[in-house]
């Protein structure tokens, strides 16, 4: 007679490895939180020991002139803000708008032009010692005590001829006056350009056509602008008055202007005779 296999045992066994689950799972849960592993402890300590970048009391002042030798930014201090595809800030910039610093390590960059809301997130962060600006899809910018040399800045300032002079101002205006006599137009302003070393003229009224002018460099150091009309230079810098030399002490009145001092010890030198004034 054949029997059947008995079940009973093996299910009971499974039913109290069941019941005995919760307890196991609370016991690991608690030896987890209670013993952290001395690993875990030790990334803790080393993390902890890693100085900050920037000092979070200290923000580090980020206005004024980035570039990162492409694209040229300024951040102003009342909170405006400009960015140039070139080192040329003469130029007109592709971006207005403000700024707003969020932390010590992170400031907002809100354009005008766009639709209200677009903020581009500017990190803060070191490169080598060097504080650095990174803004997504640009290359990391870097803070100038100035703004970049370039050619235009030649060209600021006064210039004169024989009969003329022309002052070129940071604002891209320009005025121009006939100082000779002539006839016709004597004066005229208006806006100016410049694309290496072409320096070109826009005149606000329509009399007058667009002047183009070269500035060159000469073997000296300095500057000349060559129009169609001729040659304009610096106007020369006035010398700056010299200290006044110190004169030599004046002979009392009465004393003989050779007369020395007498040595220690020796008679007085005799002196001249004192003019008297006359008793009315």
């Amino acid at each position: 007679m054949q029997t059947k296999p008995r079940l009973a045992s093996p299910v009971r066994n499974l039913s109290m490895h069941a019941a005995l689950l919760p307890s196991m799972a609370t016991a690991l849960l608690a030896l987890a939180v209670c013993a952290p592993s001395t690993a875990l402890a030790q990334n803790a300590k080393q993390v902890s020991d890693i100085p900050l970048d920037f000092d979070p009391a200290k923000p580090e002042r980020i206005d004024g002139w980035w570039s990162n030798g492409v694209e040229l930014m300024r951040l102003d201090a009342n909170g405006a803000y400009r960015v140039w595809v070139s080192q040329d800030r003469f130029k007109r910039p592709v971006e207005v708008g403000a700024w707003r610093r969020t932390n010590y390590v992170f400031f907002d960059l809100e354009p005008y032009r766009v639709k209200t809301g677009t903020r581009h997130r500017v990190t803060l962060q070191k490169d080598d010692g060097v504080t650095e600006l990174h803004r997504e899809g640009m290359t990391d910018f870097r803070w100038l005590a100035a703004a970049p040399h370039i050619p235009a800045d030649d060209m600021l300032g006064a210039w004169v001829a024989a009969t003329e002079e022309l002052l070129v101002f940071e604002n891209g205006r320009y005025e121009w006056r006939r100082t000779g006599p002539a006839t016709g137009i004597i004066e005229h302003s208006g806006i100016w350009n410049s694309e290496g070393d072409v320096l070109t003229l826009a005149p606000d009224t329509p009399a007058v056509d667009t002047i183009s002018a070269r500035c060159v460099k000469g073997a000296d150091g300095q500057f000349t602008l060559e129009t169609a009309g001729g040659k304009m230079t610096h106007p020369p810098t006035e010398p700056q008055p010299s200290p006044t030399a110190a004169k030599p002490d004046q002979p009392k009145s009465g004393a003989s202007p050779s007369a020395a001092p007498a040595a220690p010890g020796a008679p007085a030198a005799p002196s001249a005779p004192a003019a008297t004034t006359p008793v009315r």
